[in-house]
């Protein structure tokens, strides 16, 4: 019966929806486009601003230099915990489309 249980609880922990966190990235130009996809999310844009639902605790540089190859030169990246520090911005500034 124990194991029953334990079994039970185990299923129904794999079968929980996802952890989404909100983020939001920054853009030097407004973005061409309302909704970018791009690292399986989509983005809603209006203007220069961003927000998206993404499966991810942390922002990080390699998430931002995708973003950034889509929507161009990114001037900040976060979530509510998080933000990419400058030195990572900068880094992320150079997979900007051109």
């Amino acid at each position: 019966m124990l194991r029953s249980a334990i079994l039970g609880a185990a299923f129904l922990g794999l079968a929980a929806p996802a952890f989404a966190t909100s983020f939001t990235f920054e853009t030097a130009k407004p973005v061409d486009e309302t909704r970018v996809t791009v690292i399986g999310t989509v983005w809603t844009c209006e203007g220069t601003v961003c927000t998206g639902e993404m499966n991810r605790k942390k922002v990080t540089l390699r998430d931002c230099k995708k973003i950034a190859k889509k929507a161009g030169e990114i001037t900040s990246f976060k979530n509510d915990k998080y933000e990419l520090s400058a030195d990572d911005i900068e880094a992320c500034k150079a997979s900007a489309r051109g």
